[in-house]
């Protein structure tokens, strides 16, 4: 049962992939006022994201959580500091000054896939240990 679960919560990643994707080629045809809207939308499901797994490792006691944990902050603290850095870019208005927060924008959304990804094979393996340790406890049993 706990294998059905997993490989349910497992494929609701590449679910959020296809969306976020569906949302990023969608961009292109919007105004900027609704780009603005958009970025909060994302800014707001990122923080939930980010105080469901606050949650989830205050919970954990464990060695691989204080590893996750670890991890989580790192992220948070580099996302602070990019969202800090570009709200210091939207203040300003010179084209110069725009085409630098566009182009540290993109080098942060390249990071974060990159990131993403590496969480994706983590998860993967993390996955495929869980299922081939309750395979192993129930040939033990058996």
């Amino acid at each position: 049962m706990a294998g059905a679960d997993l490989r349910t919560q497992f494929a609701k990643i590449s679910d959020s992939a296809k969306a976020a994707n569906d949302k990023i080629k969608a961009a292109g045809e919007k105004t900027r006022d609704q780009l603005d809207a958009d970025l909060a939308r994302a800014e707001a499901k990122a923080s939930a994201a980010a105080d469901r797994l606050d949650e989830k490792a205050d919970a954990a006691h464990d060695e691989a959580s204080s590893r996750s944990e670890e991890v989580r902050r790192k992220w948070q603290a580099h996302v602070a500091e990019v969202r800090a850095n570009i709200e210091k870019k939207k203040a300003k208005h010179d084209l110069k000054e725009a085409e630098r927060s566009a182009k540290l924008a993109l080098a942060v959304a390249l990071d974060a896939i990159d990131f993403a990804q590496a969480a994706i094979d983590e998860a993967e393996y993390a996955a495929l240990d869980a299922l081939y340790a309750q395979a192993e406890a129930d040939s033990r049993v058996s």
